[in-house]
């Protein structure tokens, strides 16, 4: 097996695989919104979106690195990848209350009725 061509193709393969991860994020994003609303589902919506929307902003960035495809001037990239920090950040926090909330509300419809 030759590493440096699978390692290469590997890393030139690198923004359809995020675009992947965007895609699939993004339509567990709008499965969750179309269930009956609950908090917990809600916010993993909200979260599911807030992480698609990031995970474009880097697939645009993998686009210019890798297949020097140029989207944007280099102003708006850079403002696009401070939003994409910022984003980081609210997800890092987003994504555990989701699942807080969803493993509590699901542990409450499972309480034994007497």
């Amino acid at each position: 097996m030759d590493f440096p061509r699978t390692a290469l193709f590997l890393e030139w393969s690198k923004p359809l695989l995020q675009a992947c991860a965007a895609a699939l994020t993004f339509s567990v994003g709008v499965f969750a919104f179309s269930r009956p609303r609950t908090r917990a589902l809600l916010l993993i919506a909200i979260a599911c979106f807030v992480t698609a929307f990031k995970d474009v902003i880097y697939v645009i960035g993998s686009l210019q690195t890798v297949w020097k495809v140029t989207f944007f001037p280099a102003e708006i990239r850079g403002l696009l990848f401070l939003l994409a920090y910022l984003l980081f950040i609210v997800e890092v926090f987003l994504w555990p209350i989701a699942l807080f909330l969803l493993i509590r509300e699901r542990r409450a419809s499972m309480a034994p009725t007497i």
